[in-house]
């Protein structure tokens, strides 16, 4: 049995472990470049084009990413005044949906990690809100994860600009990681995967279904209401249940009362929005205005309740009651598991 340390067992893990030393290298690898003889910090995103970080062999574990991203350079004197208005309050950028993050693990070819650069870092409808939780923010212009994300042969971390016209012009980054001796048999690998829908009547929104052995860690969801009228015949979509199924059960281990209920909050987030470690909702439109359509984004991370699984999960948020209410739904699932991972967001990433 390994040895715990007086100063873990008097001040717990997480803050009792900081003065220990250890024998690990951190390294990292960046968007640094040379260029015709002079140094860059950043990179241009070109149209339909893909930026790919140098290769890191294993085994390691990727301890925290660092990014920062420019709006989409658009050429014509009112076009690149639009651009850079948009650069300067920087809080409104396309580029958030249209470029997306994948990682590969070891000789997969099928990413762990796929989604756009907003949605992974806690927050759609390609708006930037500061915002920090206990795995990923917003910060001050920049965009961070700290997510533990160990390998045992190799890691490919990806960058793709998805919009076949415009370029990013900056595009900055740095991940840091360290190398391990050993890679344990019983060590799961990070997924974080995307979905986006427009409901269907009668049928809950599939936030996860994935094969294996791993645990469920959580998500970020974000909701617009595609119908005035229907909004306010039937209530709103806050109504709808969450529910999470493990091991191919029928009735769920867990389901939540609503959906504002599973983030950690009430009544329709009556308080505005709100950030905190393991729960948040970063963005909220008018619910009850018939002018506007109603919008919310919010996340959860299982932190300490993590959903393990043996064979298999699935997690559903019903929109409405009874699935009544129609809106677009996208999210991004955050989870680890043994590999293989099954081929469900493969098929299902896109069913607007």
């Amino acid at each position: 049995m390994a040895k715990v340390h007086s100063i873990i067992k008097r001040l717990g893990y997480e803050y009792g472990a900081l003065p220990i030393l250890r024998k690990n290298n951190v390294d990292q690898i960046t968007t640094q470049n040379e260029k015709e003889g002079e140094h860059r910090d950043f990179v241009q995103l070109d149209p339909s084009s893909t930026f790919t970080f140098p290769e890191i062999e294993g085994p390691g574990v990727i301890s925290n990413m660092w990014f920062t991203i420019g709006p989409y350079l658009r050429k014509g004197k009112i076009k690149f005044l639009k651009t850079l208005w948009r650069a300067i309050r920087y809080k409104k950028l396309d580029s958030l949906s249209e470029v997306f993050i994948k990682i590969y693990f070891d000789n997969e070819t099928s990413p762990s990690v796929k989604a756009p650069f907003g949605d992974f870092f806690g927050l759609n409808f390609g708006k930037y809100q500061h915002h920090y939780s206990k795995y990923i923010g917003m910060t001050g212009g920049g965009y961070v994860c700290t997510f533990p994300m160990p390998f045992r042969q190799k890691c490919r971390i990806e960058i793709e600009n998805t919009n076949p016209k415009y370029s990013v012009h900056n595009f900055y980054g740095a991940i840091t990681y360290t190398k391990l001796s050993t890679f344990d048999d019983n060590m799961g690998y990070f997924h974080a995967r995307y979905r986006k829908e427009k409901t269907q009547d009668g049928i809950p929104y599939t936030v996860i279904q994935a094969t294996g052995r791993g645990h469920y860690i959580g998500c970020n969801l974000s909701i617009i209401n595609t119908s005035r009228f229907k909004q306010l015949i039937n209530r709103f979509y806050l109504e709808g249940d969450g529910n999470i199924y493990v091991d191919g059960e029928e009735t769920p281990s867990l389901s939540y009362t609503g959906t504002e209920d599973y983030f950690m909050a009430g009544w329709y987030y009556i308080s505005g929005k709100f950030w905190a470690p393991t729960h948040g909702m970063t963005s909220r439109g008018f619910i009850f205005k018939i002018i506007r359509k109603a919008k919310t984004c919010q996340y959860r991370f299982h932190f300490p309740d993590a959903i393990n699984f043996q064979e298999s999960v699935k997690v559903t948020i019903n929109h409405g009651e009874k699935n009544q209410v129609p809106t677009i739904h996208q999210s991004v699932a955050y989870w680890y598991q043994k590999e293989p991972h099954s081929a469900y967001f493969d098929e299902n990433e896109n069913t607007e």
